[in-house]
């Protein structure tokens, strides 16, 4: 009965003083349309609540899509602007950094500071060629000088150094005496013919034309003037020479021929922390 509710109205009529009486129905449709509207928002809140009731595993998927999501921004963020991950896999640093070590460095440091003598530093020394995976120094050619491969189209290759000389210095590696044999151990010095150990050639780095004191070297350095070369260079304005901690076993500068600098743009990192192996960890110097 009450869905089909009317109403009278009563009217004077003006002339006979009668009364006309008029049924109206109201706007039923209208009315209930705006019911059922409401009915829907209050039925589309309470479904939206009944799938986060109904579904916790669904938001908790989507909590940690989140989380991924940030902390994956955030590591590249910091791999590409802030820190270089760098491993070691030869003994060309030793005993400073070990063969197998993985190290941190600080593009920082190089983005908003200057390259200091006896930095250890994380450079790009050049290019992997995936066609023969030969790894080759960065040259003119901006190729690899066995197939061609242009070097965009190769994988570039990282190297750890300490940095010896800064633009404008003048470098000499001079031979400067002789070492017993007995004082190497990083490289395997024969024997005389008559078993008596031999006198290996050994020389000293200069800076400017002052001996450089080099405390991190574990043995002497062989200057023989053949596998171990004398040198004498003057850094470029914007360039850097770099050297191996472990001098008698290190493809350096000393090797690198009319391409044995390392320029500013290519130096990424400065070198500061081991984390690996565990038994490792510490400060570089």
């Amino acid at each position: 009965m009450t869905d089909n509710i009317i109403e009278v109205v009563k009217e004077k009529n003006s002339e006979g003083g009668k009364e006309k009486t008029a049924i109206q129905k109201p706007d039923t449709e209208s009315s209930i349309e705006k019911k059922n509207d409401s009915d829907t928002t209050l039925t589309n809140k309470n479904d939206k609540k009944d799938i986060g009731n109904k579904n916790p595993i669904i938001s908790e998927i989507i909590d940690w899509i989140k989380v991924f999501a940030v902390a994956g921004l955030l590591a590249f963020f910091i791999n590409n602007f802030i820190i270089a991950n760098s491993t070691i896999p030869t003994g060309s640093m030793e005993n400073t950094i070990m063969p197998g070590a993985r190290v941190f460095g600080s593009r920082l440091q190089y983005t908003f500071g200057e390259v200091q003598r006896d930095d250890i530093a994380i450079f790009v020394y050049g290019y992997t060629c995936k066609n023969d995976d030969q790894m080759y120094r960065e040259n003119d050619e901006h190729a690899c000088p066995l197939c061609g491969r242009p070097d965009k189209e190769n994988k570039k290759t990282y190297y750890v150094k300490r940095v010896i000389g800064l633009p404008g210095d003048h470098i000499e590696i001079k031979r400067t005496g002789t070492a017993d044999a007995s004082e190497f151990h990083n490289i395997n010095i024969g024997m005389n013919s008559d078993g008596s150990k031999p006198q290996v050639p050994v020389g000293t780095v200069y800076v400017n034309g002052v001996p450089k004191e080099e405390v991190y070297l574990s043995e002497p350095m062989i200057v023989d003037g053949n596998m171990f070369p004398e040198v004498d260079v003057t850094v470029p304005e914007g360039h850097y020479y770099v050297l191996g901690d472990n001098r008698n076993n290190s493809m350096d500068a000393r090797y690198w021929g009319q391409y044995n600098m390392v320029a500013r743009d290519r130096m990424l990192a400065k070198v500061y922390i081991k984390y690996w192996p565990l038994n490792d960890i510490g400060f570089v110097k």
